[in-house]
């Protein structure tokens, strides 16, 4: 329930020592390395890494590029339940990735050849489409010419106007012969005498003619011979097509995992680029500095020892951008993602996590308050653990609704729910049974939403206390121990005589009575004028307002909770409305599963989203500083596979 304690490392190390040593403490997992500041000294200038980093990048753009191309190709069957692809760094660091690096440029010029034989593929038969119109006739493509003629094959559109046409045509000696038509166009013969030809062809042109754009010789057969010719072609580059793919199936198949692992390798240098250029060196050392958790010390100096660097741990300074690093007991661990995605606390400050998760969890269980779907939640968490092989941030997610589940299941035993009322809809709409008794061990929140919202604002109440209370506890530990009894306690006091006042009247409002009393004496004590002090006092009590509108917001509670409950008793009436007939159960079967399905769906998503509100708005803003900067150690980087 902590922080975790940071040192500031300082490293100096031999200059041919520095690749190794930042890789193995890449696999250290341990250390963040920062921008160094060694300060103005001599001979010290920032390590250069700007070409290695070019040609690294090119080099991780030809790999995506050939796991893009060989990835359409794969024929392995891979499913959610294949375990993850596992490398070792070292071997691609011996040379592996020269062998990989070689299948990465395979794949590529592969992938050009199947590319080009596409295209030409593609343009032949396009060619040879062009010949169709004009196979059986015996003339030269796309023209020829006689010592007094001229013709010229082409196409025209269909809805040319042919009669305008061939009126502006009218007074030129020529011929057009209309050789094929179909639905879009008509292949034309134009014979025209040499000296009207070119005007000709621009009348023609200027309705839409297009000159056929494949040639045919009176030697190649015409059309004919020529189209022939084209399909022998089109039939030699589809086998090598062919030939091409089923090369690049077995490359996929084969060489896929490897080229997947190098470029995750790729990646992994990028970061150890990234860090040597935060470094700064001499002509012999190279000085590198960063963070390291306390828990991490001891390693980190045994690798600095096998090195014979000179290092140093420091405690951070008050204005140092220190990186936060949460450390909590494995249970709390697990709702680490809800505090993340709100803010990280400030290096040094609290960590709410653990007590934080306590009230998650009972509160995802009052608003979800069922045993069916607690049920499906621990099932369906624990079978994904098991069967998915989920990353740790994932393993974390899995595990906190696991827990929240179960606690659903706690809460649908006290309340009643099964599926909301199941029991009782089977037993009333299959038995004929009246008056079903409730199945809850508490009470039905149901039947009873008083009681529900009473529980709820009760929850809440103390949920609100416990963040007053950090809040009280931190102020003491920082040296604020009156801040902490005037602004905190008096709050403290003038609750606790609320909630007593509905036990004893008179002992809670003596109570409240001296917390308001307290407010009023100490809010203002920062103003220098005493009507100001006072006033600002008494207008300190309006914040009663706010804490009240805090309190109802737990209202929600009961709003979601039956919110799944009536839901599911709707979809149980309407599934058990056949009665016990074959119909009946078709029906139940149809209605239960897509009903529940949905309800289960829609609510478990307003449940997280409502109870992570009630922490980050009504629990965080008592007490919370956030503000720290996430803790990024130099680490492995595994999009597809992972490291040893």
């Amino acid at each position: 329930m902590a922080v975790a304690q940071m040192k500031k490392l300082s490293v100096v190390a031999l200059e041919k020592d520095t690749q190794r040593l930042i890789t193995e403490l890449q696999k250290l997992r341990c250390v963040e390395v920062s921008k160094s500041d060694f300060g103005d000294v001599q001979m010290i200038s920032a390590a250069d890494v700007s070409q290695e980093m070019g040609e690294l990048m090119s080099r991780i753009a030809l790999t995506r590029r050939a796991i893009a191309f060989l990835a359409a190709y794969e024929t392995g069957k891979h499913t959610i339940f294949d375990p993850p692809m596992e490398a070792s760094i070292d071997d691609f660091d011996s040379g592996l990735d020269t062998i990989a690096m070689d299948e990465v440029r395979a794949a590529n010029t592969l992938a050009e050849k199947i590319a080009y034989t596409e295209g030409e593929l593609l343009r032949l038969e396009g060619e040879h489409g062009a010949y169709q119109p004009w196979i059986g006739e015996d003339v030269v493509l796309p023209g020829d010419r006689t010592v007094y003629t001229r013709y010229l094959c082409g196409t025209l559109p269909l809805n040319a106007d042919m009669a305008a046409i061939n009126e502006r045509l009218a007074d030129l000696a020529h011929e057009i012969i209309e050789i094929y038509t179909d639905k879009t166009v008509r292949a034309l013969l134009l014979v025209a005498h040499k000296d009207d030809f070119d005007e000709a062809r621009k009348v023609l042109a200027s309705g839409g003619f297009a000159v056929c754009p494949v040639k045919a010789s009176a030697e190649e057969g015409y059309a004919a011979g020529a189209a022939a010719s084209c399909m022998r072609q089109i039939e030699a580059l589809r086998q090598e097509l062919e030939r091409l793919k089923k090369a690049a199936k077995k490359m996929a198949d084969t060489r896929l995992a490897d080229i997947k692992a190098l470029h995750d390798i790729f990646l992994t240098r990028q970061d150890r680029l990234g860090a040597r250029g935060r470094t700064v060196e001499t002509e012999k050392t190279v000085l590198l500095s960063g963070w390291v958790p306390v828990r991490a010390q001891d390693k980190t100096k045994r690798l600095l020892e096998k090195y014979d660097a000179a290092y140093s741990f420091e405690d951070p300074e008050s204005n140092e951008d220190v990186p936060v690093l949460l450390s909590n007991r494995p249970a709390a661990r697990n709702f680490e993602s809800v505090l993340s995605m709100y803010a990280l606390p400030r290096y040094g400050r609290f960590d709410p996590t653990a007590i934080m998760s306590v009230f998650y969890t009972i509160i995802f269980g009052l608003m979800f308050a069922d045993v069916g779907y607690g049920a499906i939640m621990v099932i369906g968490c624990i079978a994904a653990l098991k069967l998915l092989h989920p990353s740790e941030g994932m393993r974390q997610f899995l595990r906190m609704f696991a827990i929240c589940g179960a606690s659903c299941i706690i809460g649908g035993i006290l309340f009643g729910g099964y599926f909301g009322d199941l029991p009782a809809a089977v037993m009333e709409g299959f038995g004929g049974r009246e008056n079903t008794p409730t199945l809850a061990v508490w009470f039905d929140m149901v039947e009873e939403p008083i009681m529900m919202l009473v529980l709820s604002l009760g929850v809440g109440a103390v949920h609100m206390v416990t963040a007053f209370v950090i809040k009280f506890i931190i102020l003491v530990r920082d040296g604020y121990i009156f801040d902490a009894i005037a602004d905190v306690g008096s709050w403290l006091i003038l609750f606790a005589g609320a909630g007593v006042y509905f036990m004893e009247p008179m002992a809670g409002a003596i109570l409240a009575g001296l917390g308001g009393l307290m407010l009023i004496c100490t809010q203002g004590r920062h103003e220098k004028n005493g009507f100001m002090r006072l006033l600002k006092g008494v207008m300190s009590l309006y914040d009663i307002v706010g804490y009240l509108s805090d309190l109802l917001s737990y209202s929600r509670i009961l709003a979601l909770s039956l919110a799944s409950a009536v839901i599911a008793s709707v979809m149980n009436l309407l599934s058990t409305m056949g009665g016990f007939t074959v119909g009946g159960i078709i029906l139940f079967v149809v209605v239960f599963l897509l009903g529940h399905v949905i309800n289960f769906l829609v609510n478990i998503l307003g449940t997280y989203v409502h109870t992570s509100r009630l922490q980050y708005i009504e629990f965080f803003g008592k007490f919370y500083e956030s503000g720290g900067r996430a803790f990024a150690p130099l680490e492995p980087k595994s999009k597809y596979v992972n490291f040893k």
